[in-house]
């Protein structure tokens, strides 16, 4: 399967983050953060999206925030100095990663896991 990956321009940011959690809200997702100094460490697998939003005021105005997890039991993984957003698709326009870099060339990388069938989700309820 072929995907593709563009750069969302910083002032879509927001607009874009929001968007796209109300569409992927609840889709499985695992959020990686690392850098070449510290390697990858795995923040948060497998657990429900709540949501990915940029902190609009205050002191930490800019930073993005992604909060994944169950009601009461959220994790939240902030990117303070955020400076690149890439989505990467398929080519159906599926978002497959979130790739966010910051000042220090941190990365963070949100992986929306593929949906189950809806068959396959079925017999897993039953």
């Amino acid at each position: 399967m072929q995907h593709h990956t563009r750069e969302i321009p910083r002032e879509v940011w927001s607009d874009y983050l929001t968007l796209l959690s109300s569409i992927e809200r609840d889709h499985q997702v695992r959020v990686e953060a690392g850098s070449p100094d510290l390697g990858e460490q795995t923040v948060a697998a497998s657990l429900p999206l709540v949501d990915i939003s940029v902190e609009e005021k205050g002191s930490d105005e800019g930073a993005i925030e992604v909060t994944v997890g169950r009601p009461g039991e959220e994790i939240t993984h902030r990117i303070l100095h955020p400076e690149h957003v890439w989505a990467e698709e398929s080519d159906s326009g599926d978002i497959e990663c979130l790739d966010i870099e910051d000042s220090d060339h941190v990365k963070t990388l949100i992986y929306f896991e593929p949906r189950l069938g809806l068959e396959e989700g079925l017999s897993q309820q039953v």
